[in-house]
């Protein structure tokens, strides 16, 4: 009796809906029964049906909610072997596909494989058949070909050879398993500390050797630092000062670092990863351990100037960030960070810079800047971080939120900035060019005596300075209101995204990030 095909439901799509397939019983080599079994679907973007990949092999299996060759091979011994496994994998569009396969022998044999229909919820999906060899399985170049929707879909071919199988047979490397890639990621990795000119830890977060020499991370993680602490994962603390490239709109940075000992991932060819690929992360803990997590890109970005994002189906804690994205190939195909301009707006006094230990462990949005952005090798122009950040280059971090007790922008009229706010307390993040201006709202903390200054200044999104106001003084007396108001006249802003810092002296009390439309 042949055995019954049952399938698992997709996960992370679950509106994939895989149903159990009945099967043709044909004559093969011998009365061989065939059979196909359908397997699990993931998701593109391509509008005709396309051959994505199609593999042969001796042994597979459903892993991750879909199909993994795990004995990749082209050549089968007869009587040794007893079946043929080949796997495809497709994209095309959404909805129901009717996929058929043949095999033809090096004799003119042929036979109609087992056919099925497949629901895709998502435009990329696969299937594999069964072929079952027999002592009279012929010898020669077999070729199977598969069909979908009546259009060819693709082939591969296989060669059965009479005899023993050679103990020592080589075999194509399978797909690595989940503690495979666990542990290059992690061997791979790096903490980092961001630390300011005193050597405080300002935010923590993580990098990824990708080259010999060189870690890559999310330029969020290095930004307003005046030095970093690594810690490798054999233990190795060493301190970088210095930047050997970085981007900032499209969030990542490298720098040089010498350690024989770490692990290099492999960089994944440009552009082969897909929405509905299969991928992995780390996420970090607070004692710095980390844990694997697995979902799928479901989406693609391309904001002006930020390069490519990858959108993934899961989250990550802010320690996390510039950690690898990975494939289930083991290679790296992105790291996690990407800050989209709109992404900055969505809370009031939103600073992704903030080392507060919440903000580091809270989550952050399933995003991760392309691999294909990061150069191969250092460009010989390395500046230091204080450099950087002195020149504008580089933001500084707020580092005196504790005197906040909120603050937000609102719109209405313009108010004595020494009296209370006359206007609703309505936070806003978005205005239009008709706004004649916005009013930033701060309550200060009035725990204690304060005799300072108080300036505010106006960014666009590069970092570059758009206007700052008048410094002031800033008296609080102990237990009694402390809210001030600033006018922002808007109407002869252009459209885009700016930022709002609000200064205690010298130092960033609050920030909050606000778009201009037309």
């Amino acid at each position: 009796m042949p055995d019954v095909c049952r399938f698992q439901r997709l996960r992370k799509f679950p509106s994939v809906h895989l149903q159990l397939l009945a099967f043709a019983l044909l004559l093969f080599a011998g009365s061989a029964q065939l059979f196909a079994q359908q397997a699990g679907g993931v998701a593109a973007s391509v509008p005709q049906v396309r051959l994505v990949r199609g593999v042969v092999g001796a042994k597979g299996e459903q892993r991750n909610g879909g199909f993994a060759m795990t004995e990749p091979r082209s050549l089968f011994y007869v009587p040794d072997d007893r079946e043929v496994i080949v796997y495809f994998v497709w994209e095309g569009v959404v909805g129901k596909h009717h996929c058929e396969g043949t095999v033809r022998g090096p004799n003119g044999q042929f036979a109609n494989m087992s056919s099925f229909d497949y629901n895709a919820g998502q435009p990329r999906f696969g299937g594999y058949w069964k072929v079952p060899l027999s002592d009279s399985t012929s010898p020669g170049t077999w070729v199977f070909e598969t069909h979908v929707d009546g259009e060819p879909a693709g082939q591969v071919t296989f060669q059965v050879v009479p005899g023993a199988k050679p103990a020592d047979l080589p075999v194509a490397p399978a797909l690595p398993s989940t503690a495979d890639i666990y542990k290059l990621a992690v061997s791979s990795s790096v903490s980092i500390d961001s630390l300011d000119p005193g050597g405080k830890l300002i935010k923590r977060g993580s990098g990824v050797f990708f080259k010999q020499g060189l870690v890559a991370t999310s330029f969020r993680v290095v930004e307003g630092a005046s030095a970093l602490r690594l810690r490798f994962s054999d233990g190795k603390e060493i301190r970088v000062e210095q930047l050997a490239a970085w981007n900032r709109r499209q969030d990542w940075a490298i720098f040089e670092v010498d350690s024989p000992s770490a692990s290099i991932v492999k960089l994944a060819d440009p552009k082969s990863w897909n929405i509905g690929d299969h991928c992995y992360w780390l996420d970090v803990n607070p004692d710095g351990g980390r844990v694997i997590h697995d979902g799928q890109i479901v989406g693609m970005q391309s904001p002006p100037r930020s390069g490519n994002g990858i959108n993934i189906s899961g989250i990550y804690n802010r320690w996390s960030l510039g950690g690898p994205l990975l494939n289930e190939q083991g290679q790296m195909i992105g790291i996690l960070g990407g800050a989209f301009p709109d992404a900055l707006l969505s809370d009031y006094g939103s600073d992704p810079q903030s080392n507060t230990p919440d903000l580091n462990m809270g989550t952050l949005g399933g995003i991760a800047i392309a691999a294909n952005l990061l150069p191969t090798s250092a460009s010989g122009s390395s500046r230091t971080l204080r450099d950087i950040l002195a020149s504008g280059d580089m933001m500084p971090i707020v580092s005196k939120q504790q005197m906040i007790n909120f603050g937000l922008l609102s719109s209405g009229p313009a108010s004595d900035p020494k009296q209370h706010a006359a206007v609703p307390h309505n936070w806003k993040s978005i205005f239009q060019r008709g706004d004649a201006s916005a009013v930033a709202i701060i309550a200060f903390t009035n725990i204690e005596n304060i005799k300072s200054t108080t300036t505010i200044k106006l960014y666009d999104l590069d970092n570059h300075l758009v206007a700052t106001g008048k410094t002031e003084k800033l008296n609080i007396t102990r237990g009694k209101p402390a809210e001030r108001t600033w006018t922002l006249p808007l109407a002869n802003l252009p459209a885009g995204f700016y930022r709002v810092d609000i200064l205690v002296a010298d130092d960033i009390a609050w920030r909050q990030y606000f778009k201009i439309t037309d």
